[in-house]
């Protein structure tokens, strides 16, 4: 027997006892002595076959996961909440690009990683050095000198890792 089958059952087996009831016991007692424990017996039994009173939900379509389907104050509510689970992510702010967002266990994180420019950069007799700590946004270039070759560099003298072989004056 399928559920509105039983309940329809039920709300006639109801039904009728009120009407008899009432009549033993007069209209205004009989149904509400009936009433009473039809309603707390109905309750309890609808209960024990997993229904649920859903009149006092508050749940909305966006507290419900998407693809997920829910029932609130008796009607039937499909959800479009997007969950990710991550309590797994590891990200700082200070690995998360100046100004860019990203959920870390839960939490909104505000990235603080500078964002560097690329560069050329042109070989001088003193060390260069950039700052570092931050993210490189396009190409940084090392300028070359076709003329830096062994053959024009003096014998054992090494420029930029080049060995020189020149022998002349």
């Amino acid at each position: 027997m399928d559920t509105l089958e039983y309940a329809n059952k039920k709300i006639i087996i109801g039904m009728i006892t009120i009407a008899v009831s009432a009549l033993l016991l007069g209209l205004s007692g009989g149904y509400y002595l009936t009433h009473t424990i039809l309603e707390k017996t109905v309750l309890t039994e609808m209960i024990d076959e997993g229904y649920v009173l859903t009149t006092d939900a508050t749940a909305t379509t966006e507290d419900i996961a998407l693809g997920k389907t829910a029932y609130s104050n008796g009607e039937l509510l499909n959800g479009t909440a997007v969950v990710f689970d991550t309590s797994g992510a590891t990200a700082t702010s200070n690995v998360i690009l100046q100004g860019k967002t990203a959920y870390v266990n839960g939490e909104l994180i505000v990235g603080t990683l500078p964002q560097i420019s690329g560069r050329t950069i042109s070989p001088t007799g003193k060390p260069i050095s950039f700052e570092g700590g931050g993210y490189l946004s396009s190409d940084l270039i090392v300028k070359g000198d076709k003329n830096l070759l062994p053959k024009n560099v003096k014998k054992g003298v090494m420029i930029f890792n080049i060995v020189g072989t020149y022998e002349g004056q």
